[in-house]
């Protein structure tokens, strides 16, 4: 299986896990919320009871609304876990208690009323009271439904879980696009398909939509040896009048690239260009179009001199169709940016061939590319001749080499 494939399966995956972090950590905080409420509503109902015989029992041992039966009231609204006041109404007037003051009771006059403004207020408890000497005597209370310090938990604890996840899908798709960024971004060609292709008869594709620059492969360039001063061989990796490989390297890169192709399944696509002009292309506009190669095609070490006129490139991870397509991009784009300079001129014609699957040789790849290239010429109609393979052909040839 293809490294990006696993990815995408590893992605996907991770998606999947992430989504049900999210909806597992909101689902477990809002249960813990509710759960919290259903609670607080039972201990309430509990502690409001509690303080109800307070206030009845308490009025027979001190009397009622004494200074005692008060501290007394104030002492188990204190140690209330969930009540915030209490109001005592009697024919004798209302009295207030609070476990915070001023906290959940406000006074009109001089009765008083319980707060609006308090956070969740839960539906007010009331009671009648039987004391003795007093007629109409009631208890009410008020308490809290959320807890707000329990809240904030639950809060904290959700959001560190979804943070989690998200940490675990950012780091997931960053290493997809590093692996992505180091692999390219073609789809390899099939193990099924190697030794199966071979040579055929040349003929013209039409040009496809324009695709984005293929991705840099991950093979080192080595620089040629420097040769011995006083012979007439090149001197370091490119050269003067393009700033691009050296004609003579072209054969030694292609099979180094092809060798890396076969061992990750991937296909290559071998592309010569040059002007069929008569007159020969000065140093001047032969950088131009240098240029515009290094600019359109990326890898500078993958691009080479081709005779006077000529432009030969490399183009991995990429296969027949596609690169037919961004060759044909690239004429567009060389009428376009440099009208000035080859107006008047014959068009950029460009032959290719590819490696389609096959433990195919260097010399064999240039001169089908060679070959394509002189069929523009033998029709002159099309700019741009693609050799296809055939694979009855080709395992002949391969037959007649061994």
């Amino acid at each position: 299986m293809a490294v990006s494939g696993r990815m995408s399966k590893v992605s996907s995956f991770i998606a999947t896990l992430c989504i049900m972090i999210y909806i597992v950590a909101v689902g477990f905080g809002v249960v813990r919320v509710i759960v919290d409420i259903g609670e607080r509503r039972n201990l309430a109902g509990r502690e409001f009871h509690y303080i109800a015989e307070r206030a009845s029992s308490s009025a027979v041992l001190f009397g009622f609304m004494s200074r005692e039966y008060q501290e007394t009231m104030r002492d188990a609204l204190e140690a209330s876990r969930v009540l915030l006041g209490a109001i005592i109404s009697s024919s004798s007037g209302d009295f207030a208690f609070e476990r915070f003051p001023g906290s959940s009771v406000a006074w009109v006059g001089n009765s008083p009323r319980f707060q609006t403004r308090i956070d969740f207020p839960g539906q007010p408890l009331f009671l009648p009271l039987r004391i003795d000497g007093q007629a109409h005597v009631n208890i009410q209370a008020i308490y809290s439904i959320i807890n707000n310090a329990f809240l904030v938990r639950v809060l904290r604890d959700t959001l560190l879980a979804v943070l989690v996840a998200l940490a675990v899908a950012f780091i997931t798709l960053m290493a997809e696009l590093i692996q992505k960024n180091r692999r390219g971004y073609q789809v390899p060609a099939s193990p099924a398909a190697l030794s199966e292709t071979g040579p055929g008869p040349v003929s013209p594709q039409a040009a496809g939509e324009s695709l984005p620059p293929v991705a840099k492969p991950d093979a080192a360039v080595t620089p040629p040896p420097v040769a011995d001063e006083g012979e007439d061989t090149p001197q370091g990796l490119f050269t003067q009048r393009g700033n691009i490989g050296w004609q003579s390297y072209t054969n030694d890169r292609l099979a180094s690239e092809l060798h890396r192709c076969a061992s990750f399944e991937q296909d290559l696509t071998f592309l010569v260009m040059e002007f069929k002009c008569a007159e020969a292309i000065n140093d001047s506009l032969y950088h131009q179009f240098a240029d515009e190669a290094v600019s359109f095609f990326v890898m500078r070490d993958l691009i080479f001199e081709m005779g006077e006129k000529g432009i030969a490139v490399i183009i991995p991870s990429v296969d027949l169709d596609q690169s037919m397509a961004r060759a044909e991009e690239f004429r567009r784009q060389i009428a376009s940016r440099l009208p000035e300079s080859f107006e008047g001129r014959s068009k950029l014609f460009m032959g290719l061939s590819s490696r389609s699957g096959r433990l195919i040789e260097a010399e064999r790849l240039v001169m089908e590319a060679s070959t394509a290239l002189k069929k523009t010429q033998e029709e002159p109609v099309s700019h741009i001749v693609a050799f296809k393979s055939d694979p009855e052909k080709y395992r002949n040839f391969v037959k007649m080499r061994l």
